[in-house]
C-alpha cells in the first residue's frame, strides 16, 4: 500500500487463479528421433564409349524413362562389319584347307602302313594340318573379338530409370572411355539421414524408420536402418544413417526426405499434459491439486522424459492418477 494510512497488509487478498485440472495417466510412450536428409539413387551409371566410332543415332533424350536392355545410342559399325566379313572368309578358307589336309593325312597314313610312304611326308602332312587348325582357332578368336566390338556399338541401358544427362550428339566421334549418357535408377533409392553424434548410442541397425518426402505429401513409407556410416561428418559432426528403399512411385533422387526413428517404446509410462510442466529455479515442476475447503496446490519437482503429441512423460516425482494443474500452471 506504499504507506497509505489505514492500509493493512492483512487486508490484501490474492485473487483466485482459474486453472484446468488434469490427471496423470499411463500411456505408451515412443521415444523418437527426427532427421531431415536426402534421397539418392543406388545406381547412377555413367555410360561411356567402349570403341572408337562415330555417333550415328541417339535414341533417347534427357528426362526420358528407359528400361533394362533398351537401346539408347548407336555407333557407326562400317569398319567392324568389314572386319567381320574378313574373319568369316578366313574361317571358310581354313575350313576347306583343314578338310583337305585331313584327307591327305588319312591317305598318307594308309600308304605308310603298307610301306610305300616315307615317314617324313606323313609328318609334314600332320604338321600342316596342325598349322591350319591353329590358324582356324586364331580366325575364330578374331571373329569373336569383332562380334564383341559390334555388340558394344549398341549402347543399352543396364537399369530401369531415366536419362539424367546426354553428353554427345549425332556426328560426334566417340573415343574409348568418353562419357555418352548418364542414367539414374529411380526405383532403387537410398535415404541418407544425418543424426547428431550425441544420439549415436540410441541408433542401431534394424530400427524402424518412417519416411516422408515433400515431393509426395501424405505418403509415408516404413523402412529400417540398414547401416550407419563409420565416420562422423567432419563439418556437421553428424552420424549418417542409411536406409535402402524401393521407390513408392512419385519419389525422386536428390529430393528431401524427413525421417522419424523409433529408438524405444515404453508401454506403461506416466504422462501429463505439456502445459502442466513448468520450469522453475529448482528445475522442472508440476503443481499438484490439494484437497480441502479452499483449493490449493503444491509444487512437485519431477524428472521429465519424452514429449509427444502434447504430452510429457514423467520419469519420477508423481504417480499415475495424481491431479495436476494443466492450463494455468504458469500463474
Amino acid at each position: 500500500g506504499k504507506g497509505e494510512p489505514g492500509r493493512d497488509a492483512a487486508e490484501i487478498v490474492r485473487d483466485a487463479v482459474a486453472v484446468t485440472v488434469a490427471e496423470a495417466r499411463l500411456q505408451e510412450v515412443r521415444v523418437e528421433l527426427y532427421s531431415v536428409g536426402r534421397l539418392v539413387s543406388l545406381n547412377t551409371p555413367l555410360l561411356a564409349a567402349e570403341i572408337d566410332a562415330r555417333v550415328v543415332e541417339v535414341l533417347v533424350d534427357e528426362g526420358e524413362a528407359v528400361s533394362l536392355g533398351q537401346e539408347l545410342l548407336l555407333l557407326d559399325t562400317t569398319a567392324l562389319e568389314l572386319s567381320r566379313y574378313e574373319a568369316q572368309a578366313a574361317i571358310q578358307q581354313l575350313t576347306v584347307n583343314i578338310a583337305n589336309e585331313r584327307r591327305r593325312v588319312e591317305r598318307y597314313r594308309d600308304l605308310k602302313t603298307r610301306g610305300v610312304m616315307p615317314q617324313e611326308r606323313l609328318d609334314d602332312a600332320e604338321a600342316q594340318l596342325a598349322v591350319y587348325q591353329a590358324s582356324m582357332a586364331a580366325a575364330q578368336a578374331r571373329l569373336a573379338i569383332v562380334e564383341d566390338r559390334l555388340g558394344k556399338a549398341r549402347l543399352v541401358s543396364p537399369v530401369n530409370g531415366m536419362v539424367e544427362r546426354r553428353h554427345v550428339s549425332v556426328g560426334d566421334f566417340a573415343k574409348v572411355g568418353q562419357p555418352m549418357l548418364t542414367l539414374t535408377d529411380t526405383e532403387a533409392l537410398r535415404a541418407e539421414l544425418p543424426f547428431p553424434e550425441t544420439v549415436g548410442p540410441q541408433i542401431r541397425p534394424g530400427q524402424l524408420l518412417r519416411l516422408e518426402s515433400p515431393v509426395a505429401p501424405g505418403l509415408v513409407v516404413e523402412a529400417s536402418v540398414d547401416h550407419i556410416r563409420p565416420q562422423v561428418g567432419s563439418m556437421s559432426r553428424a552420424l549418417v544413417v542409411i536406409a535402402d528403399i524401393s521407390n513408392p512411385g512419385p519419389w525422386r533422387p536428390q529430393a528431401t526426405v524427413e525421417a522419424t526413428a523409433l529408438v524405444e517404446r515404453r508401454s506403461d509410462a506416466i504422462v501429463v499434459p505439456a502445459l502442466s510442466v513448468v520450469q522453475r529455479p529448482a528445475g522442472d515442476v508440476v503443481y499438484l491439486l490439494q484437497d480441502g475447503e479452499t483449493p490449493t496446490v503444491r509444487q512437485q519437482l519431477v524428472e521429465v522424459g519424452a514429449r509427444q503429441n502434447g504430452w510429457i512423460e514423467i520419469r519420477s516425482g508423481i504417480e499415475a492418477g495424481a491431479q495436476v494443474i494443466a492450463d494455468g500452471a504458469y500463474y
